[in-house]
């Protein structure tokens, strides 16, 4: 039996707690830990007329946002989420990097 390599993050839990910082950031760390034996976990967010797609690499302990709006710099609401779920998870799991 072959372990499947990528884990994803459910887009319905996604847009559900969009407007929930608190229940967002719940969801990513229980989602990461639940999916800590795969060696990526990817999501897409659609938030403010623009796309984002982030790449967990569990094994490694990094974590890449890839934002279709990089030009206007803005502080996305999703970002702050993503980073402190993050951090939670990985420093569980040893050392961080994003």
């Amino acid at each position: 039996m072959t372990k499947e390599l990528v884990g994803f993050l459910c887009p319905d839990r996604l847009c559900t707690y969009m407007h929930s910082s608190v229940e967002m950031e719940r969801y990513l760390t229980a989602a990461l830990k639940k999916q800590q034996d795969k060696r990526y976990v990817i999501g897409a967010f659609y938030e403010s007329s623009y796309w984002m797609l982030v790449v967990f690499y569990l094994r490694d302990n990094i974590a890449y946002i890839f934002d279709s709006d990089r030009a206007t710099k803005k502080k996305w609401e999703i970002k702050s989420c993503l980073s402190l779920a993050w951090t939670r998870y990985s420093f569980r799991a040893g050392t961080r990097n994003m």
